[in-house]
């Protein structure tokens, strides 16, 4: 296996005991308090920023956490593994309004969970059932109404081989009036490939739908927009953001003054070593998704072994929210840095 850095291990033991006695005595045993937060082997399946907090899977356990770690709301009976917050229009957000939460699981089942401000549960409702495994539900608002996606798997699961034989992923878009009651509208794409990690924005009446269509798990992967113009009936044939050279995994991608920042976590740098060697790059782009420049390393700390959830602002800071070693130890992770200090 290729090694991205080298360490000299004769003062690595020393220099380690040291520093984690240290850490040990300022911030005690539940992680470290810099630049952000570290819950040691948390072993989460997914995260997203939920206002200034984070909202949390373990064991398909639902959990918010506060921007240092600590655990603030948890919710009994409730089982995720895939989730996305409806976040429009967070800075006119008051106190009387609530959180939608689209969240999907093992059961074949995508809910919407509604929250109040302060993550008090008002009602947990399932929107869609499914024959077959859904992941990866995305929830938008329109003037007259919601669309919701999953992606539903039918065949093989994150097939793990280039030789192997994958399932077809294929997202479906319903639409609503009132949150409640779904109707299916039609299928954004479908394709013998793992499509993962899907995103939307609405903008100026336009749909953007973001995600990753993978080769094969951990494999070399595509990032991808589609577009629709008339409500998310008919969509655009996919372009491509960044071609199938490393395994590329989308967190986040928003609308810049000069057109779209991506940011992706992707082992370009030791390609075949996907989450255990990924990094965070970000990825610039033109109004018209022409490319300015990619792969551009950030400077978050510690930017090594990443699996990135979701990077967003808060406050005027750069937030990374982010599991290290997703494979083996899946550390959770944020790391905060000033807007700007994020780039070389």
């Amino acid at each position: 296996m290729k090694k991205c850095t080298k360490i000299n291990k004769n003062w690595l033991v020393p220099a380690l005991g040291v520093l984690l006695a240290a850490l040990a005595l300022v911030f005690g045993k539940t992680g470290i308090s810099q630049n952000g937060f570290t819950l040691n082997q948390y072993h989460n399946a997914d995260a997203k920023f939920i206002g200034d907090h984070i909202i949390t899977s373990v064991d398909e356990g639902i959990r918010i956490l506060d921007l240092e770690g600590k655990t603030v709301a948890s919710y009994d009976g409730l089982a995720a593994s895939w989730m996305y917050v409806m976040e429009d229009d967070v800075e006119s957000r008051g106190p009387e309004d609530h959180w939608f939460i689209a969240y999907s699981n093992h059961a074949d089942e995508t809910h919407i969970l509604e929250l109040t401000a302060d993550f008090q549960l008002v009602e947990d409702r399932i929107a869609v059932t499914t024959d077959t495994l859904a992941i990866d539900p995305i929830l938008v608002k329109m003037e007259d109404g919601w669309l919701l996606t999953n992606t539903e798997i039918d065949g093989t699961i994150n097939n793990p081989s280039p030789d192997g034989n994958n399932g077809i992923y294929s997202v479906q878009l319903y639409s609503s009036a009132d949150l409640k009651t779904w109707e299916p509208l039609t299928t954004i794409i479908s394709k013998k490939q793992n499509l993962e990690d899907g995103d939307i924005r609405y903008l100026d009446g336009r749909l953007y739908y973001f995600f990753e269509m993978e080769d094969y798990d951990k494999g070399p992967s595509k990032i991808c927009v589609m577009t629709s113009d008339d409500q998310g009936g008919s969509w655009s044939d996919p372009i491509v953001l960044l071609p199938n050279v490393a395994d590329n995994e989308m967190a986040s991608c928003e609308q810049t003054d000069y057109g779209w920042r991506l940011y992706v976590s992707s082992d370009y740098a030791c390609v075949g070593e996907s989450y255990q060697g990924a990094s965070v790059y970000y990825n610039d782009y033109k109004e018209d998704f022409t490319p300015i420049s990619t792969y551009q390393r950030s400077e978050m700390p510690d930017n090594g072994s990443v699996r990135l959830y979701e990077a967003k602002e808060i406050d005027g800071q750069m937030n990374f929210l982010f599991a290290r070693n997703f494979l083996t130890d899946c550390d959770l992770l944020l790391r905060t840095m000033e807007k700007g200090d994020e780039m070389q």
